[in-house]
C-alpha cells in the first residue's frame, strides 16, 4: 500500500515538474533568469522579489486541516479470519514562522517551522469464520513540532507548486487504544513519542504581494523513532494505518520598515515612486 502511494505521488510530481519546468524554460528564454525568488531578470514577475516587494523575507503562517488514516493489513491466504482496517477523519492545526532565503537558491527557496496539534482515529473490524464480528477503535491527539525546507516551481506570477521535505516530532497528549481485543495474538500499538520524516506537496496561490494560500497534502515517508524497517505507518491492533493530512496554509510576510526619504539632484524633492519599488 505504502509503495503504491509513494510511486503514484512520484509520478504525479515528476509530471507536474516537467510541465512546470517546460513552461518556465520557454518564458526564461524571453525574460532571462526568472526564478521564483528572483534577484536578477524580471523581478516584477517573481513570486517574491527582495528588492521590489514591500514585505520582508520573514513572516508567519497558520494551517487548519483534516487528517485521515489509510488502513491496510498484510494479506494471508491461510488465515481463518478477515481484518478490515478503516480510518476516521480528524482535525489538524498549526502555527509558525517562515523564512525566505535572501540569496537565490536553485533547489530550495524557503524554510518554515511550527507547533501544532493533530487528531487521528480509526477502527479495525475482525470477522471470524463463523461470522462473529468484533470492532476495535482508537482516537488520540498529538502535540507536534515540525520543520520543512521548500522548493517552489513557479507556474505564473500568481501560482506555483510548493513541495517540501521535513521532520516532525509528535507526542500523544490524550486518547489512545480503546476496545482492544487479544484473541489474535498479533496486536501492536503506536507509542506516545514519534519522530518521522515527511513529504508534502501543495498548490500555491498569491492573491497579493506578501500573502500566500497553499492547499497542501502531507504524509510521512519514514519513521525514525520507533524504528520499524522504514515503515512510516502507525500500528494499531493487528493492522497499520498511513496518516494523510490535508491542510490549507495561510502565510503573511512582515511589512518592511519605512524606506529613507529620497531626494532629487537639488536635495529638495522626495521621490515616492522610487521608494515604492
Amino acid at each position: 500500500m505504502i509503495q503504491k502511494l509513494v510511486i503514484s505521488l512520484s509520478i504525479v510530481f515528476i509530471t507536474l515538474n516537467g510541465v512546470a519546468q517546460g513552461g518556465i524554460s520557454k518564458r526564461n528564454k524571453i525574460r532571462n533568469d526568472r526564478s521564483p525568488f528572483s534577484t536578477t531578470g524580471d523581478r516584477g514577475q517573481a513570486i517574491y522579489s527582495h528588492s521590489r516587494s514591500h514585505f520582508r523575507p520573514f513572516g508567519w503562517h497558520f494551517s487548519p486541516g483534516i487528517t485521515y488514516m489509510v488502513g491496510y493489513t498484510k494479506e494471508d491466504e491461510d488465515k481463518n479470519y478477515d481484518l478490515k482496517p478503516l480510518g476516521t477523519p480528524g482535525y489538524y492545526l498549526e502555527i509558525g514562522l517562515e523564512h525566505v532565503f535572501k540569496r537565490r537558491k536553485k533547489v530550495f527557496h524557503y524554510f518554515d517551522y511550527s507547533l501544532g496539534i493533530k487528531h487521528f482515529g480509526g477502527q479495525e473490524k475482525l470477522v471470524l469464520e463463523d461470522g462473529t464480528e468484533t470492532k476495535s477503535n482508537f482516537n488520540f491527539g498529538a502535540a507536534f513540532a515540525r520543520i520543512d525546507i521548500h522548493n517552489v516551481w513557479q507556474l505564473s506570477k500568481w501560482n506555483f507548486i510548493d513541495q517540501s521535505i521535513g521532520l516532525n516530532l509528535d507526542y500523544s497528549v490524550y486518547g489512545g487504544k480503546e476496545n482492544t481485543y487479544t484473541n489474535l495474538g498479533t496486536e501492536d500499538f503506536q507509542q506516545s513519542f514519534l519522530t518521522q520524516l515527511h513529504y508534502s506537496i501543495g498548490w500555491g496561490i498569491k492573491p497579493r504581494d506578501g500573502f500566500f494560500i497553499i492547499p497542501t497534502l502531507k504524509t510521512p515517508i519514514l519513521t525514525a523513532w520507533n524504528w520499524r524497517n522504514f515503515n512510516p505507518s502507525h500500528r494499531w491492533f493487528s493492522s497499520k494505518y498511513q496518516p494523510v493530512i490535508f491542510s490549507v496554509k495561510f502565510a503573511w510576510l512582515f511589512v518592511k520598515r519605512d524606506c529613507p526619504a529620497v531626494y532629487d539632484e537639488n536635495g529638495k524633492k522626495s521621490s515616492e515612486s522610487y521608494q515604492n519599488m
